[in-house]
């Protein structure tokens, strides 16, 4: 029977280092999520600036890399070490039934606890002293797992040496809890998706399909296309700003200077929108912008 052993800990808790001592002599494959985190970010296009739920989404894609590899090498009969974070239970169990589900395999764990000397001796050789505070709040998170989770075998691993932890095994509700945590995470994942993929249809389809043009100045509307609205002078989104994004909205006579972005530009305070300031016709102004594409589609909104 294959088996598979996985490493867990923070950041700096020696989790390499006794992958590369203990498994030294033993024929294993080692995988490092660490490696498709990274794969995963190069991926996504974002480089350093990434927004929060790109990079949740990467580390989901990273999981589920490999978890994927795993099982893989599993079936062609090889043992596999596996270095992850793993710091909640759900996020295990998911591997945990996975595997159950797709290979006759032994599971282990072994879950690196250093003492506090230990721990910031690693940190001062890695140069990571400026990452202690929020290296030390990730150990606090770390959810030590429990046999109800499916593992074969538990360890804590310290100076000390290897100890078998024997945990009294939790009530079968922790499991159809964090089960259901991980369906209704991947469920609000797949909307926020969907309402991704519809929005970025939408706003490439307004480039081609003709929509109304309010000029906030002068009142003058009209239902051109975004090339059409531009021969005649209109400045307006998409070719000239961005939609929902305060700019002027004027058709080609009308001036810069008597919009609200002017206004709010030249008033001498900080460039933000407050509703409670502006009179009727620029909160019209104002509101329909903020409700752009989807405010300049339907004339009975206006």
């Amino acid at each position: 029977m294959s088996k598979v052993s996985f490493v867990i800990g923070a950041m700096a808790s020696g989790k390499t280092h006794f992958i590369k001592q203990f498994f030294a002599d033993k024929d294993v494959d080692v995988l490092n999520i660490f490696d498709y985190q990274q794969n995963a970010y190069k991926e996504s296009g974002f480089g350093e600036m990434m927004p929060i739920g790109v990079q949740f989404r990467c580390l989901m894609k990273a999981n589920d890399m490999l978890l994927n590899d795993i099982i893989e090498k599993l079936k062609c009969g090889r043992d596999v070490v596996v270095e992850q974070t793993f710091f909640k239970a759900k996020r295990r169990i998911v591997y945990v039934d996975a595997i159950r589900e797709s290979v006759d395999a032994e599971m282990e764990i072994y879950v690196m606890c250093p003492s506090d000397e230990r721990w910031q001796k690693n940190i001062r050789i890695r140069n990571l002293e400026e990452g202690c505070g929020s290296f030390k709040m990730n150990i606090s998170e770390i959810e030590f797992p429990n046999p109800i989770e499916g593992f074969d075998s538990i360890y804590e691993v310290s100076e000390d040496g290897i100890k078998l932890r024997l945990d009294p095994p939790l009530d079968e509700q922790f499991l159809i809890d964090a089960r259901k945590q991980i369906t209704d995470e991947k469920e609000r994942i797949e909307k926020e998706d969907d309402k991704s993929r519809k929005r970025k249809a939408l706003l490439e389809s307004m480039k081609t399909r003709p929509f109304w043009h309010y000029c906030e100045v002068c009142g003058k509307k009209e239902f051109l296309t975004d090339e059409d609205a531009f021969n005649r002078g209109w400045d307006y989104p998409p070719k000239m700003g961005s939609f929902g994004l305060l700019g002027p909205r004027t058709c080609g006579n009308c001036k810069m200077r008597d919009t609200l972005y002017w206004k709010i530009q030249t008033s001498g305070k900080l460039p933000i929108v407050i509703e409670g300031d502006l009179n009727e016709k620029d909160l019209i102004t104002w509101r329909r912008i903020k409700g752009e594409p989807e405010s300049l589609l339907n004339e009975e909104n206006q």
